[in-house]
């Protein structure tokens, strides 16, 4: 993986000394290299992490007669299928890597071009001839990539603070502002900054600069379909073994060490007992777990070692763990917050953040990980609810009317609509909770604001029911925004690759093609990935319900955590204090149960981050470059 910036309007915009900060910002994302190609009306930086092509693979790449330009984060996974029809077409390929091929790809197929890849991507593409810029993510969000226009000209990095370096601090977009207070991230195409913005999965974004002006338009090329397989449950367990295996096989790098992040649960052991079984060797495997802290007994609220242990006994893999003491936690939490790049209110980032630098400091290369498991086949609790508001709806009135009597609050949600009541599996507050808390000033400015973003019509679709809804949705909102782009930045600060399988697309249009009950069940989740591993794993393994990765957050908001929170949201200079009401944040505070800790972490992050984001990035990475003009007519690598 790598790090990728540019910018792109007229030669006044395109200033070198502005695009080596940007890309010295991103070290972290490459380590390995740096190159830079300056053109009058377009710059790229790029940040290289060898994977692929050790010796070779350098970045900015091209075409034969040099007229496309392409640097990119990300792996082609089809590569050598996709250099092999390239070469019969004519094309002369000069590395061996996987990126040459996308300049070629583009000249062969224009904008379609990105529907020929499978793998994860970011890649940003300059037709010298059109005078266009194209900026693409991959189908599912793994790999971030944010961009930021008006009449100036357009700048676009891997990183949200790379684009605040050496311009003027941006205002807050208050519409996503309320949106982060419903989600606990902020989703596409939107950030937390006016007129800075993502690419959104399977999209394109297509710039060009005419006549003194900057046009841009978006294109999809890749969608989630509704469409359902008539096929057996077996059948349907045989399928889904046959790729989760063509996906891991694919992504297991041939030059560099690799491993796996592991909770000993059903989607990381899965992953590990068929990687032992084609590849025949011993995986490393991964796992951390915190300090015990008073307030909490149950170790599964704040470790997962013990299953990950007896899994990695079952499994006879080379097992790797580590305890996380709380003083760690304290000193780092400022870096973790930072590093997130975007305010998004998970405390799993924590112990991200602390498994990734374990990991990097084993000498690992790549790691492997079941994110995408959940989303794709119904393994969050949460998928249970439409059948319980089913339930509650059939019961007489009588009956109703008594229940809600006495469980006001959970009898409250059966009363609204899917995209009401459902903000995702991390959903924070509702509208009615939000205007409780936001001062005259916010809700006077949010006023005839629209809530919209695209993904909100999954929820709205009456052709399918609740819980497909709900399973579309977090696939192309919560998992992209929230649970990639953490682990995106975890992973990419400690120069660490994360390879996903479950989130190879053809998987995905296979497990989303599946009949429901084939994944949600009252008593049992996941069912028929549960069957494909049946035969790799251990039944022990096979049947343990889910357990999320354990962070003792209500814990250490209750009493270690609890002074330093209070400092930071009961400051007079708190800039949360200009959009919430300060006594409405005491009262929260004064609260102190576990029901107010996910909403007190979220106002947490969301200062954290603005204090940091806010400062000018040149006076953190400062360069002591001239700030000149590119001087050349010509495009070229400096």
């Amino acid at each position: 993986m790598c790090g990728i910036c540019g910018l792109f309007g007229p030669s006044n915009y395109v200033r070198v000394p502005r695009l080596k900060q940007m890309t010295r910002f991103m070290q972290h994302r490459g380590p390995d290299e740096e190159e830079f190609y300056v053109s009058p009306t377009l710059a790229f930086g790029f940040r290289r992490l060898a994977i692929v092509d050790l010796t070779g693979g350098h970045q900015p790449l091209t075409n034969e007669d040099r007229h496309v330009h392409v640097i990119f984060n990300g792996e082609i996974y089809n590569y050598r299928e996709l250099r092999e029809e390239l070469v019969h077409k004519g094309h002369t390929l000069e590395q061996t890597g996987d990126g040459e091929v996308l300049a070629h790809l583009y000249e062969e197929y224009g904008l379609d071009f990105p529907s020929k890849l499978r793998g994860t991507f970011a890649v940003a593409l300059w037709d010298e001839r059109l005078r266009r810029l194209l900026l693409v993510r991959d189908r599912l969000g793994v790999k971030p990539l944010y961009v930021r226009y008006n009449g100036e000209g357009l700048a676009f990095a891997s990183e949200l603070r790379a684009l605040l370096i050496g311009v003027a601090k941006p205002n807050i977009n208050l519409q996503a502002l309320d949106q982060y207070l419903s989600y606990r991230y902020v989703p596409a195409p939107s950030t937390i900054f006016e007129g800075v913005h993502k690419v959104p999965p399977g999209g394109i974004l297509i710039a060009t600069y005419k006549k003194g002006e900057l046009q841009v338009r978006t294109k999809t090329y890749w969608r989630i379909s509704d469409r359902k397989e008539e096929i057996s449950f077996e059948e349907s367990a045989q399928r889904v073994r046959t790729s989760v295996k063509e996906a891991l096989r694919i992504r297991w790098p041939d030059e560099v060490p690799a491993a796996y992040y592991f909770s000993g649960g059903l989607d990381s052991a899965g992953l590990v007992a068929m990687h032992q079984a084609l590849f025949q060797e011993q995986a490393r495997t991964y796992a951390i777990g915190f300090e015990q802290p008073r307030h909490t007994r149950d170790f599964r609220y704040y470790s997962e070692l013990d299953q990950a242990r007896n899994a990695a006994r079952l499994l006879r893999t080379n097992h790797h763990e580590q305890v996380i003491p709380f003083s760690q936690v304290q000193q780092c939490l400022g870096q973790i917050l930072t590093t997130m790049d975007e305010p998004i209110a998970d405390p799993t980032a924590i112990p991200l953040y602390f498994l990734s630098e374990y990991a990097a400091s084993q000498g690992e290369k790549v790691v492997f990980s079941g994110e995408g498991a959940d989303e794709l086949f119904g393994g969050y609790s949460t998928y249970l609810e439409p059948s319980n508001y089913r339930r509650y709806h059939q019961l007489p009135s009588w009956a109703r009317k008594v229940a809600e009597q006495l469980f006001p609050h959970r009898t409250e949600r059966f009363s609204l609509s899917l995209k009401e009541r459902y903000h995702g599996v991390g959903g924070l507050l509702r509208t009615g909770q939000k205007q409780e808390l936001y001062s005259l000033s916010l809700r006077a400015k949010l006023k005839g604001v629209n809530p919209y973003f695209p993904e909100q019509m999954l929820l709205e679709n009456e052709g399918l029911c609740e819980e497909e809804r709900m399973l579309q949705f977090d696939m192309c909102s919560w998992l992209p925004e929230n649970t990639l782009m953490k682990s995106d930045k975890m992973t990419m600060q400690h120069s660490l690759e994360m390879r996903l399988p479950y989130l190879d697309h053809h998987l995905v249009e296979l497990g989303l093609s599946l009949p429901l009950q084939y994944k949600v069940r009252p008593h049992e989740s996941k069912a028929v990935l549960r069957n494909a591993f049946a035969g790799y794993l251990p039944e022990e393994i096979i049947s343990q319900p889910k357990n999320g990765f354990p962070v003792p957050l209500t814990a250490w908001l209750m009493e270690e955590l609890s002074p330093e929170i209070k400092s930071v949201l009961l400051d007079p200079g708190a800039g949360i204090r200009e959009y919430l009401l300060p006594r409405k944040v005491e009262e929260l505070l004064n609260v102190n149960s576990p029901r107010s800790s996910r909403l007190i972490w979220a106002l947490y992050v969301l200062e954290v981050y603005l204090a940091f984001a806010l400062h000018p990035q040149e006076e953190i990475y400062p360069e002591n470059l001239e700030d000149r003009r590119i001087p050349k007519i010509g495009g070229g690598y400096l």
